[in-house]
């Protein structure tokens, strides 16, 4: 082979293996595709005690994946050891007051995580409730419910009678159910309540009931349930039943007028399509007292339907302590105008 015919082909053979060096560079990295940049995880949250109740906090989760296209994470939460979840904005209710470490950890789509972590010191619910007072001498205190007319239905509640500050003596706290009319004669039923002494009827209840009927004595700083129920036929003028921490004090008693003969015609007019009025009252219209007259977790029924429905319900909880409960000075108030120096309380 002759001398020029070697080098051509080494000069070919130069040129092709150039052309196939130059193809395998052409990503400038000599082979192989780029490892990605990992995500930037920044995990962070908020927390929101609830209104209602103050073992409850709802969270926010503000985390943010930056650095790759899918910013998507999951959430892992671990409430203090109190229990965890993995949505992204939880309700939890923590099981009893104390410190809580709550930790969120954060995990992108590509693995990497990041975590936030907020010690909450959460503490027992306070209750909360009516307080109803008389330091006025031109009416008692008051706390007064209207509802459309129920012709069959009940009332249920909590009371609780205590000294104030003065340590005047506890005056009497009173329940008053009645129809179209706050007349006390024209009443379904009123119940008077003790301290330190067997409670009373006061309206609605005829000499028949009066002498039937054996009351508990009352007591001072003691929540006592209460329920009242009543049954109108539109013809006459209702039955009702009473019943005192459990104990029945009477059952189907037929609202009567304290009035005489002639408020018996009123009576009837104002009681006849059943309830629509709820007074809780404190001491007289007379004299004043520092005493208080507490009324809690207030439900009111109907079985107008045929089935029985809650129509109102008030525990008190998501209200702030100290609020006039008088809807003239509070318009978020549920309650009658006529409310006087009824406030909300709360336990320290």
């Amino acid at each position: 082979m002759k001398k020029s015919n070697i080098i051509l082909m080494m000069s070919l053979l130069l040129s092709l293996t150039m052309i196939v060096s130059c193809g395998d560079d052409d990503d400038g990295m000599g082979g192989g595709d780029p490892m990605d940049d990992p995500s930037s995880v920044v995990a962070n949250f908020a927390s929101q005690v609830d209104a209602d109740n103050s073992l409850t906090y709802d969270f926010t989760n503000n985390s943010v994946v930056n650095g790759i296209t899918d910013r998507t994470f999951t959430s892992a939460w671990d409430f203090g050891g109190d229990g965890t979840s993995t949505d992204e904005d939880p309700s939890h209710t923590f099981s009893a007051e104390g410190d809580y470490v709550v930790t969120l950890t954060v995990t992108a789509a590509d693995g990497e995580t990041g975590t936030a972590t907020e010690t909450i010191t959460v503490t027992a619910p306070k209750n909360r409730y009516a307080v109803i007072t008389d330091l006025s001498d031109d009416d008692t205190g008051e706390l007064r419910l209207a509802v459309d007319s129920i012709q069959t239905g009940r009332v249920t509640f909590m009371y609780r009678v205590a000294e104030g500050p003065v340590d005047m003596d506890i005056k009497d706290g009173f329940i008053n159910v009645a129809g179209s009319s706050t007349t006390g004669d024209f009443s379904i039923v009123e119940v008077r309540l003790k301290d330190n002494a067997p409670h009373e009827w006061r309206e609605g209840a005829s000499d028949e009931t009066i002498a039937a009927t054996t009351f508990p004595e009352g007591m001072p700083n003691v929540w006592v349930p209460i329920e009242i129920s009543w049954a109108a036929d539109g013809v006459g003028t209702p039955l009702y039943s009473v019943s005192i921490d459990g104990q029945t004090i009477v059952t189907d008693a037929v609202s009567t007028t304290n009035g005489g003969a002639g408020d018996v015609d009123g009576h009837l007019a104002a009681t006849i399509d059943g309830a629509a009025n709820f007074q809780w009252k404190y001491n007289s219209n007379s004299s004043t007292n520092d005493g208080v007259y507490h009324v809690d977790d207030i439900v009111v029924y109907s079985s107008d339907s045929g089935t029985e429905a809650v129509i109102f319900e008030d525990n008190f909880q998501g209200r702030v302590a100290g609020v006039d409960l008088n809807p003239t000075v509070n318009i978020d108030s549920p309650y009658h105008e006529n409310s006087s120096e009824a406030t909300v309380g709360e336990d320290n």
